[in-house]
């Protein structure tokens, strides 16, 4: 009996390229910055006492003014002395308040050839998501930069219109901590961000210089300092259930710092039992405070996957200290294989991020051609930028947060420490 013969391919000519069903779309890392945000009252100058975001809704101008009271801070009278004349009148505070456009837009073809292609796989579709996950995106990354060099990306960029107006207020935060350095000989700030970097680097170089150094991570002793360091710096609670005394701060720090801090096995010093586990802590303080991993004395600790870092260099004065930040999508430019780079955490208080928004976040859209070419995107005006005041002689008020420059000893790969004893 003979074979039956196998039958032939379609011709050549006459095959088409099948698409896929599903679009596949790459992993990417979403942001913490969801917790709620407080609003600034201006009938009485009142701020949120639990929430590091303090929102100003109502500024319709790119340029404004909000106003804090001070506490009473003078002596009164004792005995029969004189009350007349001894009267303490109110004193206040106040800091300039921005905002700026932005935008991002994606070409969308209207109808024709380009447009029957991309159907096939929903493309357009799947790219409309995509530029709002860059609005997330872009929002934690002006929030963290508004945290570390004071301003967010909108308003810090040339081309913003606010520029003129902030660019000499673009500096590191005022409050830097360097580990193993004396709570009172912290580095000084300096209006001048030449002056206040050379202070960051010579402050590193007096603790061991711009290598790696367990002493420098997140001990047991480091977080007891940086508890002692905002007391010592009078910087503003948050109201956090399930902490010692119902307040404290909120401490963001990067995946790799969070290893040394919860594994109790990786560094001398380390939390051991002495750090409380989120699921030990209250479900309303879980549900507030996203990446939650932990508490220690008075501070809350959350992984931010996205934390800056800052790389310092130069031998001698005049030192270089550049930031490094996770920006959108999988583009990291925090430079985390150079042997000088360091990790930051940040340290929030109550009000600690000014969130200025005039306009919120809404869908644009344009047209050409009689609709053959669409142009859509996202657009509004906001600004970030940190809580910084001034008082009548125009001295500088910063007291509700800080920023830790920390160490990351061998790229923080835990399998390159040596195990300790476990403390208990």
């Amino acid at each position: 009996m003979g074979n039956i013969l196998a039958s032939g391919r379609l011709a050549s000519a006459s095959r088409v390229v099948a698409y896929d069903t599903e679009l596949q779309q790459k992993e990417t890392i979403l942001d913490i910055y969801t917790m709620k945000e407080g609003l600034y009252n201006r009938d009485n100058e009142s701020w949120p006492k639990d929430a590091i975001f303090l929102k100003v809704k109502d500024q319709s101008v790119s340029e404004s003014v909000i106003t804090m009271k001070e506490h009473l801070q003078l002596a009164g009278t004792y005995g029969n002395t004189m009350k007349r004349g001894t009267e303490e009148p109110p004193q206040t505070l106040s800091m300039r308040t921005y905002q700026d456009n932005y935008a991002k837009v994606i070409p969308l073809p209207g109808y024709g050839l380009e447009k029957l292609e991309a159907d096939k796989y929903k493309l357009y579709d799947n790219h409309k998501d995509d530029v709002s996950l860059w609005g997330s995106e872009q929002r934690g990354y002006e929030i963290r930069m508004s945290k570390l060099e004071t301003i967010g990306t909108n308003m810090a960029a040339a081309t913003s219109n606010v520029f003129a107006a902030v660019a000499a207020n673009i500096n590191w935060n005022p409050n830097i901590f360097v580990p193993t350095i004396r709570i009172e000989n912290q580095p000084a700030f300096s209006t001048n961000r030449a002056t206040f970097t050379n202070n960051i680097c010579s402050a590193l170089m007096s603790s061991g210089g711009f290598g790696q150094f367990m002493a420098r991570t997140l001990t047991a002793q480091v977080l007891e300092d940086v508890s002692n360091w905002a007391l010592y710096k009078r910087m503003k609670k948050l109201r956090i259930a399930g902490l010692p005394t119902g307040e404290g701060y909120v401490l963001t720090i990067s995946e790799r710092q969070a290893g040394l801090v919860a594994n109790p096995t990786v560094a001398a010093n380390n939390l051991g039992r002495l750090f409380v586990a989120a699921h030990n802590l209250p479900q309303e303080t879980r549900q507030q405070w996203k990446g939650l991993i932990g508490a220690y004395n008075d501070i809350l600790i959350i992984v931010d996957p996205r934390q800056p870092t800052v790389l310092a260099a130069g031998s001698a004065v005049p030192y270089s200290l550049t930031a490094g930040y996770m920006l959108w999508d999988s583009y990291d430019d925090r430079n985390r294989t150079h042997a000088n780079i360091k990790d930051t955490a940040f340290l929030y208080g109550a009000g600690d991020i000014v969130h200025v928004e005039g306009e919120k976040t809404h869908w644009i859209k344009d047209s050409q051609d009689y609709g053959f070419r669409e142009g859509i995107g996202i657009a509004g005006v906001r600004g970030y930028q940190l809580s910084i005041f001034r008082d009548a002689a125009g001295n500088i008020v910063c007291d509700r947060g800080g920023v830790l420059i920390l160490d990351l000893p061998n790229g923080g790969t835990q399998a390159g420490y040596a195990n300790v004893t476990i403390l208990t």
